[in-house]
């Protein structure tokens, strides 16, 4: 019996004399458990070979007939069995907390692997977004499936650093080369102040910073168009001070990035200007500790200039349908200056946010402003908790009580919601002066749009999404269309759009 107690003796000598050894010297710990590991494997397989040899020699027998040393022979056999079967299960145990050569794999938010020591992660991420439109009236908006989005991506850390590239199949001029969406290079060793360099999103306000992945509905609302380009590069600080509390600084180029092989950054050499950005939110339950809620509040501040032959943002419907603003561009550079205002509160499984923004250019003999706004109230039919979703300042995944399974009770989680948003852009009309902001011919300067959605969770990474929206314009604007080889102008003052998603991400 001692026979077979003294290797696990041994063992957990051998582990309480590494843990102590660990104390002073980490490096020192790796390397002997390490070689501890390459140890019980050896006796995991001596171990096994074993069991399989007295497995095989322990047939049964019948008692009678059996003398009483055949019968002890066989208990010890039996007992050996039992010895070994345990001392196997405590290797393999002992092995998997190990912190040696093993590559770890898991599913969560993504496919990552995972060094056993932890000196590398490398994380695949990926999305895929097929969508349908349908529109009303029907005369220069395409009624058609698409997909909004296909991307693909790694994630790769290494102790204090990591990186993100990723790239968009969709979207691409002529479905040619892939777009590059993230290309930075990250400093992550302290919580409170993160460095990020290369190409990547800046957080401009709450629907902004979300990634599209977990917006309410299927599109950000018309204040996104103030916001300018998604994806810029430049240098960014950001993180979370204090718990609740989080921030994002960043400096870049403030043209953002359109096409795939747009390296224009690299060659303008006339015009050095830079976009700053500041960005404060916080979250007041968590600083009172109320739990399953949320008071997010905060806002933001962006300055920098706009080049001469630039302009405003061309202006679609929440729907993407038609055109509704648009500009002629500026003829002399012009300051750039936006800022913004966000607030969401959730209990449970509802949900009330809004934003403003403002945006405005000042230029020589002109000063015109943008405005936008949206407020939304989303319930979670199911009884899920926005809270849950709640990290780094803004929602994201959402999890569902209860995975939706064919032939099962597991349905999934139902989202419904309401969304109102305004966009006013007064100071910009026809009878501006040509080059100082003159609203084109055939567009809007003010509409107003109601949305209605439906997110159906399925998986925390499978959804499907519906949308109706009602866009009114102010003032009518002027769409044309071939109609039987012969262009065609149509007057419309508003818009009724149907739209689907159906999305997978990891």
């Amino acid at each position: 019996m001692m026979k077979k107690i003294c290797p696990s003796v041994g063992l957990a000598l051998m582990m309480m004399a590494t843990q102590t050894d660990a104390a002073s010297d980490v490096d020192a710990r790796i390397e002997k458990l390490q070689r501890l590991l390459e140890q019980q494997q050896k006796q995991m397989q001596a171990l096994a070979d074993e069991l399989s040899a007295l497995k095989t020699a322990a047939k049964p027998v019948e008692p009678t007939g059996m003398t009483t040393d055949q019968t002890q022979l066989l208990r010890d056999q039996q007992w050996k069995m039992e010895a070994m079967a345990d001392e196997i299960k405590a290797l393999h145990s002992a092995r998997g907390k190990s912190s040696g050569q093993p590559v770890y794999a898991n599913f969560k938010n993504g496919l990552s692997f995972e060094d056993g020591s932890g000196a590398w992660k490398l994380g695949i991420n990926g999305r895929v977004q097929a969508d349908y439109r349908s529109f009303s009236p029907d005369v220069a908006a395409a009624d058609t499936f698409s997909v909004r989005r296909a991307r693909l991506g790694v994630n790769v850390g290494m102790k204090d650093f990591a990186a993100r590239l990723e790239g968009e199949y969709s979207g691409v001029t002529n479905n040619g080369s892939v777009g590059l969406t993230y290309a930075n290079i990250d400093y992550v060793r302290f919580n409170g102040l993160k460095l990020r360099m290369g190409q990547f999103k800046p957080f401009y306000g709450l629907e902004r910073a979300m990634n599209a992945n977990f917006t309410d509905f299927q599109e950000r609302s018309v204040t996104d168009y103030l916001l300018g380009p998604t994806f810029d590069r430049g240098v960014m600080v950001f993180g979370e001070p204090v718990p609740g509390l989080f921030y994002n600084a960043s400096w870049t180029n403030g043209k953002g990035v359109t096409t795939a092989n747009n390296n224009g950054d690299e060659t303008d050499a006339k015009y050095d200007n830079k976009d700053l950005l500041v960005r404060v939110v916080g979250n007041i339950a968590q600083f009172a500790n109320w739990k399953d809620s949320v008071i997010h509040a905060g806002g933001f501040y962006a300055r920098g200039q706009e080049e001469p032959g630039s302009g405003t943002a061309t202006i679609l419907t929440e729907a993407r349908g038609y055109s509704v603003f648009s500009t002629d561009n500026f003829t002399r550079a012009v300051k750039r200056t936006r800022q913004g205002y966000e607030l969401a509160l959730a209990h449970g499984p509802l949900k009330f946010q809004a934003e403003h923004i403002y945006e405005n250019f000042d230029g020589t003999g002109f000063d015109r402003d943008l405005t936008a706004w949206y407020a939304s109230i989303n319930w979670l039919v199911t009884g899920e908790t926005f809270a849950s979703t709640y990290k780094d300042g803004m929602f994201g995944r959402l999890r569902p009580k209860q995975d939706f399974a064919w032939g099962s009770d597991g349905w999934g989680a139902l989202q419904l919601g309401a969304r109102y948003s305004q966009f006013d852009g007064g100071d910009f009309v026809t009878t501006n002066a040509s080059g100082t902001g003159r609203l084109a011919n055939g567009r809007s300067n003010h509409f107003d749009a109601w949305t209605l959605g439906a997110n159906w969770i399925l998986t925390p990474y499978v959804r499907v999404i519906a949308n109706y929206v009602h866009t009114h314009f102010d003032t009518p604007i002027t769409t044309t269309a071939t109609v039987s080889g012969m262009s065609k102008s149509y007057t419309l003052n508003h818009e009724d759009a149907v739209t689907m998603r159906a999305q997978f991400d990891f």
